[in-house]
Parts: structure tokens; sequence; C-alpha cells
């Protein structure tokens, strides 16, 4: 099972979903309660409300900018060819520090399987935009700066954004210029100079993972079973399948820090949540877990605790712990 990181929200009928970094602004999304429907503003830090609660759904600050959005009936584009039909859809648009809607509540955020809402927050100056089944990118006074081309954007990173068109992977510049080549069935958004890419298509168990450069050439080749991006100048790296398969850590040249020997690098998703805990390094430290078993296979036959490794970069075990289950360490990691 392959692990990609989500650009989307999930939905579970709550419709505000409020980000963090608010603060950064001095605004405060909040929610009224007891409401049919919910509905969200933001307020300052006296409590004093700036906007009004009329949104559906209330983002955090990112670069200056905030998202809100609204739902109301729309046009949904056949999938594949198919025929369009009309559903709720999210409108999104931006509101700067003062709480001015600075950009109309006008673009689509796209639902996929709905669940999924892509909800998009600045980055680099920069937001992917949706119309028409088509993703394009904007600057911060709303102009369509990369027209409507792509089937997928990801988020500016190290001044490149990965953009799919034709069933294949590359990237761009901020002019819109093609910096990697379509060539690609499945290519990660930049960190640190480096992004992974795919041999096979999304979901394909025998699929292998590796990491190019800047310019679409191979740093690190596609050996690996389940790669993390890179942070802090480590990536940890999976040998095997899901059930049976070892974690371990590289370096940027794919040197082996760490040799595969442990059972999980994150946390499965829990509740709303659409992307793994943990599984990078941060400020210096990354936790990995065995699963202890008096049986071959812990998936087959079930575990009797977890045990905790907090790694340095040298891969040095700085410190163990051992637990029951997984709701003891959720407990512990968010109190």
């Amino acid at each position: 099972m392959k692990k990609y990181n989500s650009k989307a929200t999930i939905v579970l009928g709550l419709c505000a979903a409020f980000g963090a970094g608010s603060a950064t602004a001095g605004l405060q999304a909040f929610e009224l309660e007891n409401t049919e429907q919910p509905q969200c503003g933001y307020k300052d830090a006296g409590g004093k409300v700036i906007v009004p609660p009329k949104y559906d759904s209330c983002g955090g600050f990112s670069e200056g900018m905030a998202r809100v959005a609204i739902m109301k009936m729309g046009m949904v584009k056949g999938y594949d060819g198919g025929e369009d039909y009309e559903d709720y859809l999210y409108w999104q648009g931006y509101i700067n520090e003062t709480g001015k809607l600075v950009i109309p509540v006008e673009h689509q955020a796209p639902m996929t399987g709905g669940y999924y809402i892509d909800f998009r927050d600045f980055q680099e100056g920069m937001v992917a935009a949706y119309k028409d089944g088509k993703y394009g990118y904007m600057n911060k006074s709303g102009k369509m700066t990369i027209p409507y081309l792509y089937q997928s954007a990801g988020d500016f990173n190290d001044g490149l954004a990965v953009v799919s068109k034709d069933d294949k992977f590359g990237a761009i510049d901020k002019t819109g210029k093609t910096v990697v080549p379509f060539k690609f069935n499945w290519l990660d958004d930049y960190s640190e100079g480096l992004a992974r890419y795919n041999t096979s298509t999304l979901g394909d168990e025998d699929s292998k993972t590796g990491f190019v450069d800047t310019t679409g050439k191979t740093v690190i080749a596609a050996k690996w079973d389940e790669a993390m991006e890179f942070l802090e100048g480590l990536s940890a790296v999976k040998i095997g399948d899901y059930r049976s398969g070892k974690w371990g850590v590289i370096d940027k040249t794919g040197k082996v820090i760490v040799s595969p020997k442990y059972d999980m690098a994150y946390i499965e998703p829990m509740g709303d949540a659409v992307d793994v805990d943990g599984g990078r390094y941060e400020n210096g430290k990354l936790d990995v877990y065995n699963l202890n078993t008096k049986g071959a296979n812990a998936y087959d036959e079930g575990y009797d605790s977890i045990t905790r490794y907090t790694l340095d970069h040298q891969g040095k075990v700085l410190s163990k712990k051992t637990y029951t289950d997984w709701s003891e360490i959720d407990q512990e990691r968010y109190p």
C-alpha cells in the first residue's frame, strides 16, 4: 500500500475547516455553534469580530492570505468525458490580514469521492486554481499568471510546481515554463530540492520510488517500495510489502544511514486525517516503531505491544518506550 501526500481536506459532515497559523495575522477563525449549517468568520486577538460568520469554511493564514469558502450549487464536470451534472460545490476566495476579501469567492475547490475538498493556500506567492477540470495558478491580486492547462497541480516549492497533463507528471516554474519534462507516472512536490517519483501508476503494488532533482535528473534510483519526502537532509525509506516490509533512513546521495529494520516510520491516518502522522525528521529526531509479537508476523497474528525508537541524524537511538497499543501513543502525542 503506497502512501502519497494529499492537498485535500477531508470533510465528514463538518464544513468549517480551520488551519493553523491564524495567529500570525492576528486573526483567528471561529465557528458559530448550534446552527444548522456550520458558519465561520474571524476575530482579532481581543475577540472582536472582524469578518462576520458568513462562510462555510475558514482556513488559516499562509503568506498573509487566508482561504474562505462557501457551498452552493454548480455544474460538475463529468469524469473522463462523462456527462456534466449539477451538485453542491465549494467555492473559495481569500482575505488578507485585515480581513478584507481581496480575491472573490469564485474559484472552485473540487471534491473527490464526496469526501476530499481540494482547498488551496498560497505558497511562494502563488496558489493553484481550478476551473472546468483544469488547474492553473494565480497571484495574490487574483490574476491568473499561469492558465488552466493541467490535470493536477501541486504547490510551489523551491520555485517549482509539480503538475500533470496527458496523464504524465512534470514541473513548471513561476512563468509556466516546463522545467522538468512530462515523463513521470507520478511525481511528488519538491522538498529540499528533491522530489519523489514512481515507476508505475498510482496504486500499483509493484511500483518503486526514487528521487529526482530540480531538472528531472534521477539522483536516487527507484528501488524503494515506499519513501517519505526529504526533511533535514534525510528520508525514511522502506523495503518490502505493506505487511512485512522494513524501514530505514537514507541521505540525499542515497547512502543508507539506517539499515531497514523497523516495522513502521509513521502512524497510520486516524479519524479525519488524510496524511500519515510522522515519518519525517523534525528538530533532529525521527520516531520509528516496531510491533512486538510472539508470532512470525504481527499483521497476521497480532502484536503484544509497540516500541517507539527515537533516532538522531546518524540513526543512533536516543530513547525508546513501549506502549500497549496505538491509542496510548496517540493520547501521549495529543493529550
